[in-house]
């Protein structure tokens, strides 16, 4: 098991690990290796028996950061992958000079939510029917 930036060739990898997931940001491979190749990015992989299984992407810019997207293939959920995928990032981002962290997930993606509260984060405000003009989009954050 470790942790470690994501590479262009991990664009397919990563790519595959977000369609298992239906409420993940669908990037798709092009999306990836835009991310890897942005300055202001990172995406942290985890790997297990030198395969991918979890990631999660963010950006930082002005003393901010948010996290794009997160996702863990099926069979290694429920295993703390994500907590620390989202610990690491939160450590990574405040390193880096950052003094928040926010994102959006679909508030009726419940384990997520609960992911993003035990680390620490909050609700700090909701988008009215942002995902497919039916669900709300949670904002949640945490001051550093």
């Amino acid at each position: 098991m470790r942790m470690r930036p994501a590479l262009a060739l991990d664009a397919p990898r990563l790519a595959w690990i977000e369609q298992t997931q239906p409420l993940s940001a669908h990037w798709g491979e092009k999306g990836f290796a835009g991310e890897v190749a942005n300055a202001a990015s990172r995406i942290w992989c985890w790997e297990e028996n030198g395969e991918i299984v979890g990631f999660l992407a963010l950006r930082l810019a002005a003393g901010m950061c948010e996290i794009l997207n997160l996702a863990v293939l099926p069979a290694s959920c429920r295993q703390g992958i994500g907590f620390r995928l989202l610990a690491h990032a939160l450590r990574d981002a405040r390193a880096r000079g950052a003094e928040t962290v926010t994102l959006e997930v679909n508030v009726t993606n419940l384990p997520a939510i609960s992911l993003y509260t035990k680390a620490g984060l909050a609700e700090w405000g909701r988008r009215e029917k942002f995902y497919n003009g039916t669900d709300d989009a949670l904002i949640m954050g945490i001051h550093l």
